[in-house]
């Protein structure tokens, strides 16, 4: 018997399964190229049995069809997001000249110009308190109102600070507050409400320019025919 022979094999297939191992991968071109080595140095007294051989082509066959399903899966996958950006995009450009409510605690002061600081609450609320803040965090003004009811509200804010000094213009932040008739906190959401003027895109994404805050596509809650609608 050509004990060699079989030495050689066993080398081979040793050396292809160290590498593949290593690497964590076994692709179909090597698995034939093992199968291959494996009958050709197989012992001539000991040849391989027949259903060992079967196995090893239905394994060779389901390795070549799960990559050819995970090529197949990564195309579609490419494909959908591709579709999707392509989808929303469209839809944004729809938004232009319509009136768009999107979450975010942000509000524009125009100079001599009232800007409404807009907030849903869940339910209804005796009192709700507006905090509005500058870039650097600072307390600029305090809005207060009173005997609100559930859904889109808004308080109106005349550019002034507490001590009825007008502020800079400029885009300011804003937080609220809002309390039921017995105590009990009502949850509130933040909102940007106001005439969607251009459409931009940033990293793939459209943005919204509501004056000179950006909405981002993904936000906007609520679309309108028109201011008021």
């Amino acid at each position: 018997m050509d004990t060699g022979s079989i030495n050689t094999a066993t080398a081979t297939t040793g050396a292809i399964s160290d590498a593949k191992v290593f690497q964590n991968s076994l692709g179909k071109e090597e698995f034939l190229k093992l199968l291959v080595v494996q009958l050709q140095n197989q012992d001539p007294l000991s040849p391989m049995e027949s259903q060992d051989f079967s196995a090893q082509l239905a394994q060779f066959s389901s390795v070549e069809q799960l990559t050819n399903i995970d090529s197949n899966l990564e195309e579609s996958i490419q494909t959908n997001v591709v579709l999707s950006q392509t989808i929303n995009n469209t839809l944004a450009t729809t938004l232009i000249g319509k009136q768009v409510t999107a979450t975010g605690n942000r509000v524009q002061l125009i100079e001599g110009t009232p800007a409404a600081v807009s907030f849903e609450l869940q339910t209804p609320a005796q009192e709700a308190t507006v905090t509005i803040t500058d870039s650097a965090g600072n307390v600029v003004r305090t809005l207060e109102g009173q005997n609100l009811g559930s859904g889109i509200q808004s308080l109106e804010w005349d550019g002034l600070d507490d001590d009825g000094v007008a502020v800079p213009e400029g885009v300011y932040s804003f937080s609220v507050q809002a309390t039921d008739a017995s105590g009990a906190e009502v949850i509130t959401q933040p909102l940007i409400r106001g005439i969607a003027g251009s459409l931009m895109y940033s990293g793939g994404t459209a943005f919204l320019r509501i004056g000179d805050l950006s909405v981002s596509f993904g936000d906007v809650l609520e679309i309108s025919g028109g201011l008021g609608g």
